[in-house]
């Protein structure tokens, strides 16, 4: 059996047991159980010695006391009960498993003899698994999850793996809240038998992945990454955040899940060439995987800068410069059809500081210049964000034949066409919009938002984070020949 098909029992198996599966909520063995048992179409077999029921299903003392075949085994009991329980496993001829446990490499000496003891019994019996010393996984596709603990979570294109449980439930919270959704997500603690270079293979060659994201202290096969990751980024963005670069970061992922942090200049240069876009910040990780999704390959670096603001101007502009950009110089053509329908108070060049004027109608001009190759927006340029607030918190005191909400209704449905228009304005030039303002909760609830958030064209807060995304958007279509 190959790596995919073996990856395939892990990410929806048809059959799953958990051993040291119990009654006590708070307890993995509970949880993930009941997991399992609500969320998708498999059979699930509780493996409790002692009760011969858990969460209401018939429990079995051991494996091979299960009447059918099990594809997949989660293991939560101590880490001193892990061999017998790993070789339960491969005598009833399960495929894949995963082990929730700590006590293992991260520990020390004696730790990591009695991982290479699971390892040999493993491999012995055919079986590959997560772990040890790992939070779970999940398919949103197969309805499959093993992490029980996880913030809400929408299905969709991005997939995730980390070597950090509880970093990855902050990344999986910080993407719901930027409309970000998962297709798989794996928790991969020591990696003791697979790596996370086989995931990475898996959800190269995976129809629902779009975007593979990673949280990285150590690659054990760094080779065998760049070489996975050269032929995967010509057809999907990769995008990691890897940690350790410091002699203190680099001791602490050690004793975190016993990774080999490698140089960090090297890690830099191996990722360049192999077109892996590295981030250095949480945040980073998003905002790129939100550009990537939600924009077209842009065919070079020079940038308009929409604004109502001259303050929001400037900072976009010298974030341009920092972060490798350029802000483009319009043509005369361009500076003429603009002062068509701006006030004379307009800049008179880029960034195009409107004054305070919602225009819309600015960014066709600055899409049919061909030396404009990316727009950012900077302010609530012909969203209506901050009117939308307003209308719904303001007192009306009078009687309307319309009501206020009817009226915001009508404005936002005329913007959300707008907004349809635009998309098909970035594709037809492929230019990239990116925004950057601030929107409260309410406006959040509106139609105009939800719809830019369905395509992944949510505003960043500030204009620096819209830049540094959109730089990273540069540097990938640079990679695939496609900006010059």
């Amino acid at each position: 059996m190959n790596l995919i098909q073996h990856l395939d029992y892990l990410f929806n198996p048809r059959s799953a047991a958990v051993i040291g599966a119990s009654n006590i909520p708070g307890k993995w063995g509970c949880d993930i159980l009941n997991l399992l048992l609500t969320r998708g179409q498999r059979q699930v077999y509780p493996i409790n010695k002692n009760r011969p029921e858990v969460l209401g299903v018939k429990a079995y003392p051991g494996l091979s006391d299960v009447p059918g075949p099990v594809d997949f085994a989660v293991i939560t009991v101590a880490s001193e009960a892990l061999p017998v329980a790993m070789e339960d496993c491969a005598r009833k001829g399960v495929k894949t498993a995963l082990v929730i446990s700590g006590g293992f490499a991260e520990t020390g000496a004696e730790g990591t003899k009695l991982e290479l003891k699971l390892l040999e019994i493993a491999r012995r019996g055919g079986i590959r698994f997560i772990g040890p010393n790992c939070a779970g996984h999940f398919n949103t596709y197969a309805g499959l999850f093993t992490a029980p603990y996880l913030p809400p979570l929408n299905q969709g294109p991005v997939s995730f793996i980390t070597q950090s449980g509880n970093l990855g439930l902050v990344v999986l919270a910080l993407a719901h809240e930027m409309g970000l959704g998962f297709s798989k997500y794996v928790s991969s603690g020591n990696e003791a038998d697979l790596h996370f270079e086989d995931y990475l293979e898996y959800l190269g060659q995976d129809d629902t992945t779009k975007v593979i994201i990673g949280y990285v202290e150590g690659l054990r096969e760094g080779r065998r990454f760049l070489n996975l990751a050269r032929k995967i980024t010509k057809k999907k963005p990769v995008i990691i955040m890897k940690v350790g670069s410091s002699d203190c970061g680099a001791q602490a992922a050690r004793s975190h899940t016993a990774a080999l942090s490698g140089s960090d200049e090297l890690s830099d240069a191996a990722f360049r060439q192999a077109g892996v876009i590295r981030v250095d910040e949480v945040s980073d990780l998003l905002d790129v995987t939100l550009v990537m999704l939600g924009q077209p390959l842009p065919r070079g670096k020079k940038v308009a800068v929409l604004t109502v603001g001259g303050g929001l101007g400037v900072i976009a502009a010298d974030a341009l410069k920092k972060h490798g950009l350029e802000l483009s110089e319009l043509s005369p053509a361009t500076l003429k059809k603009l002062g068509s329908v701006l006030s004379g108070r307009w800049s008179r060049g880029n960034p195009v500081d409107t004054s305070g004027d919602i225009s819309y109608p600015c960014l066709l001009p600055l899409l049919e210049d061909k030396n404009v190759d990316a727009v950012v927006i900077s302010g609530p340029i012909w969203t209506p964000f901050g009117f939308a607030g307003l209308m719904s918190t303001a007192p009306w005191e009078r009687d309307y034949t319309v009501s206020p909400e009817q009226i915001l209704q009508g404005i936002e449905a005329e913007y959300v066409r707008n907004l349809e228009v635009t998309m098909e304005l970035m594709q037809r030039f492929q230019k990239p919009i990116v925004y950057s303002v601030w929107v409260s909760d309410e406006v959040k609830s509106r139609i105009v938002y939800q719809t830019m958030a369905q395509h992944h064209l949510i505003p960043y807060l500030t204009p620096d984070r819209a830049v540094r995304a959109l730089a990273r958007l540069v540097e990938y279509s640079e990679y695939l020949g496609i900006a010059k």
